[in-house]
């Protein structure tokens, strides 16, 4: 049960471990920190995930995730377009310049991210393709094993 949150609720199916009760609700929240990284999870850089609906509700929010920071480079972009200086001074013609860099940094953050994001997709896509083909190879064989 290392890496997953404990109380003593006991909604749904609750597994008794000495006096504290590991509930399947408590269980399946743990995802959310497997995928982030703030705990739980499997050895060696693994991820752990209760069920493949699981997973794939966590893509579904990754890809969410992943189209707003990638919107928010379109509004970002969009603003850098309309910086004018206010007036023909000097400084006047600096502050869009100060402006500009700082969207450029914001640019460049924000491509990072979506980079991040479309990344953890793929890999979270990946290990749910494998949990499928694990589970369809399980199945078979206890379908071989049923028939004999």
């Amino acid at each position: 049960m290392r890496g997953v949150p404990v109380g003593t609720r006991t909604v749904g199916c609750a597994w008794r471990t000495g006096e504290v009760v590991v509930t399947s609700e408590d269980a399946l929240g743990n995802a959310g920190y497997a995928i982030t990284g703030s705990g739980g999870g499997g050895s060696g850089g693994n991820y752990v995930f209760a069920n493949l609906a699981e997973l794939k509700a966590i893509i579904t929010q990754w890809t969410e995730i992943r189209d707003a920071i990638q919107a928010d480079g379109v509004r970002l972009a969009q603003a850098q377009t309309l910086i004018r200086p206010p007036a023909h001074d000097t400084m006047s013609k600096r502050q869009p310049e100060a402006v500009n860099r700082s969207l450029d940094k914001a640019l460049a953050h924000n491509a990072t991210m979506r980079a991040y994001a479309s990344s953890y997709i793929e890999k979270l896509s990946a290990a749910r393709e494998r949990y499928m083909s694990d589970d369809d190879a399980s199945a078979a064989r206890m379908r071989a094993a049923d028939a004999n």
